[in-house]
Parts: C-alpha cells; structure tokens; sequence
C-alpha cells in the first residue's frame, strides 16, 4: 500500500486534554478457522458467547477503552455467507450489559445494510451499554480492497445514519419497508424475528463514534471527512506521523477541527515474561499461518514493558493518539496486556492511577459533545494557524530492537 507524498509538517503532539487511548480488536474471537487455537490446525467452530463475554469483561475490568469486532467477526460458520448480516452489532448487544467502562464498536457493512437498520442497531448497542457503543463502517460480504466506490457509498451512509441518530423519536413501533411495503430480510439459520422498533432507541451520547480503519488512499480521505476515530496501519514512527498530518491536513481542509479526529495505531502484539519467549511463539504463529499473519501492521514480540515502552515512544514522537492493539494469542495476550503493559502505565504515570468513572465512548476517546452541526469550512488564516501549530519530530525509539519491533 502507498499514499501520495505530502509536504506538510510533522504532525503536532496529541492534545493535552485528550487521554491516551488503549483498545484491543477481538474480532478473532468470532467463529472462523484457527481462531482460538495455539498450535496445530482447528475446524470452524461455533460461536463461543460466554468466552467472548469473559473476553470483554477482562478488557472492560483492565481499563481498556474501546473493543472492536471487524468484516472477519461471525457468530457462527454458516452454510453459506449472507450479505447484510449485523453479527458483530449483535455480538455487541450481547455483551454490553456486561460492562461498565469498555467502548463496543461494531463494524456493519454499508452495501447490504439499510443506513436505518445500521443506527437502530447501534443505537441499541449504545442504550445497553450507557452510551458506549461505536460504529465501523464494513466492507461487503466478499469484498477485500477499500477503494473509491466503496468510500463514496460509506461517506453517505455515514451522513445517512448521522441523520437518523439526530432526528425525532419515533414511538410508532414501526418497521421501515420498501416501496412495497415489504420487509427484506436476509437469513441464514434456523429461525428469525423481526422487532418493531422501540418508542425511542436514539443513542444515549448523541452520536456514537464513527471509526474508520484506513488501508487505501480512498479511506484516508473517508476518515478524514467522516470518522471520529481513523486506524493506521504504520510500521515506524515516521510513517505514522506522515499519516497523522495528512489526516489532520485533509479534515482541517473538509472544514473540520483536526483535534476532532482521533488517530491510532495498529499493532499485531506477541507479549510473554521475556524475549526469547515472545520471539520463539511468533516465530510459531508465523509458521502454522503464514508470515502475513500480522496483516501488515506494526509487529510488537516482547514483554509487556517492551509494549508499554514502545506505546509512550510512538505518543510522545506525536506519531499517534494512542494503540488498537490485536493479540496473536486471545487469552495469554490479553491478560499480558492488562496485568503487564496497563500497570507500567500508571507507573509511569501515562494513565491516572485509578480507573476513570463510566463515562459514554466519546468522552473516553476525548471527543467534542456528539450532535452538533458541522463546523463551517476554514477560512485560510485558520488554516494558516492550524499549520503554525508546534510540531514533534520523530526521535529514536527505545524499543526499535529489531526482536521487539519488526517493520
């Protein structure tokens, strides 16, 4: 993947009033081949509700802020792939009475969805969960590039459900139907229901927060228009803090704040109590799924201090607002990142020593109050400020020990 070169400035440091934000992608933990597995070769399962719910609870309890369910989540094999499926906002609402801090973002396609049934659907998530839900939008069933096509429909979409979230409550209890008045729906599996609609599903923060993970120039330009939160995939701080800048330069030019776009980092993390350790179960993975495993994210294969050391590098050199971190291993990484790398945190007094109250999935990611009217393009002298902003220069990373973090 390659972006056009830019020639703006380094991206300035992360805002003082925005928290560093930690968040983990859960999606392996859906029904798919070789998810929960250590070693060796497994068949599709079915999905495992109460390991996935023990899964969240754990994040939720170490402080995490927000848990993703990607395209590749599924609450089950299926006989066959079914477009328009809502599994993770599903999987979402199952979960979200469970927690009490955890953001849930749930990606839902925008091909095969109708924009009404996304926001109802998140909308439920965000009232189970006290205001804590999120929305990414997907690619269709099948579909494996990002491209312009596919942005274009999503930046609508996205604008489309905005509306719905701003608009009146309905209290008719109706289902929307096509100009036939008939109601599609597209199922796989034994039995089905269709719900009226409550006398008012709105989301309880406004609007939830939109996420985008960019993988093309399409969704750079996407996120920069549309999102609240964009994922970046970059193997060094540089790259990084080059994607960083053209984000904040594309939405200061779509006429929005550049501190409104929240920016992270993906990282595929083999966390264990020492190195050698750490290498050797990558060096494993690796050899039971292919080297293309990480997905071509930053690779970090250490102790959890190697982790936490490489997270405060990364946020200082401005190169992202915080991590979204996938574990190779759900359960041992997991639990590595919560008793290991989140207590180094707080000992290095990157996080507050005691967790935060609830607080809505906004407020945790350092967002503006949700709802309000865009804000009106920026004159150039605004412009020219926003470009005057001091800026941070990548410096050497302590952690750039090609065992610990591999481009």
């Amino acid at each position: 993947m390659s972006y056009p070169q830019s020639s703006s400035s380094p991206a300035p440091t992360a805002p003082a009033a925005r928290p560093l934000v930690l968040g983990v992608d859960l999606t392996a933990a859906g029904a798919r081949p070789g998810a929960h597995r250590a070693r060796g070769i497994v068949q599709p399962r079915s999905f495992d509700g109460e390991r996935f719910v023990q899964l969240v609870r754990r994040a939720d309890a170490g402080r995490l802020d927000l848990v993703t369910l990607d395209e590749g989540f599924l609450l089950h094999p299926g006989r066959r792939q079914v477009a328009g499926r809502l599994d993770a906002a599903v999987a979402a609402a199952r979960v979200a009475p469970h927690t009490t801090r955890t953001g849930l973002v749930a990606t839902v396609d925008t091909a095969d969805v109708d924009p009404a049934h996304v926001a109802r659907a998140i909308a439920r998530v965000d009232q189970a969960s006290g205001g804590r839900a999120g929305w990414q939008p997907g690619l269709p069933t099948g579909a494996v590039v990002q491209d312009e096509a596919w942005a274009a429909r999503a930046g609508t979409v996205a604008a489309r459900v905005a509306g719905h979230w701003d608009g009146p409550a309905r209290g008719d209890g109706a289902v929307a139907v096509d100009a036939d008045g008939r109601f599609r729906v597209d199922h796989d599996g034994v039995r089905f229901a269709v719900r009226p609609r409550a006398a008012d599903d709105h989301p309880r923060q406004g609007r939830p927060p939109v996420v985008v993970a960019v993988r093309s120039e399409a969704a750079l330009e996407l996120a920069a228009r549309s999102a609240d939160v964009a994922r970046v995939a970059a193997t060094a701080p540089a790259r990084a803090i080059h994607l960083r800048t053209r984000l904040r330069d594309a939405a200061a030019a779509a006429g929005r704040d550049p501190d409104s776009l929240v920016v992270l980092t993906e990282a595929y993390v083999v966390l264990a109590d020492d190195r050698a350790s750490a290498q050797a179960r990558l060096e494993l993975v690796e050899a039971l799924e292919g080297p293309e495993i990480s997905g071509g994210l930053l690779v970090v294969a250490g102790t959890p201090d190697d982790l936490a050391e490489t997270i405060v590098d990364w946020r200082e050199s401005g190169a992202s607002d915080g991590f979204l971190l996938r574990p190779s291993s759900l359960g041992p990484d997991l639990d590595a990142l919560v008793d290991g790398v989140v207590p180094r945190l707080v000992r290095d007094g990157v996080l507050p020593p005691a967790a935060p109250a609830p607080r809505t999935l906004r407020e945790a990611l350092g967002l503006g109050d949700a709802g309000r009217a865009p804000a009106a393009p920026a004159a150039p002298a605004a412009r020219e400020a926003v470009a005057a902003r001091p800026v941070a220069r990548p410096r050497a990373s302590r952690t750039a020990d090609a065992r610990l973090v591999r481009a």
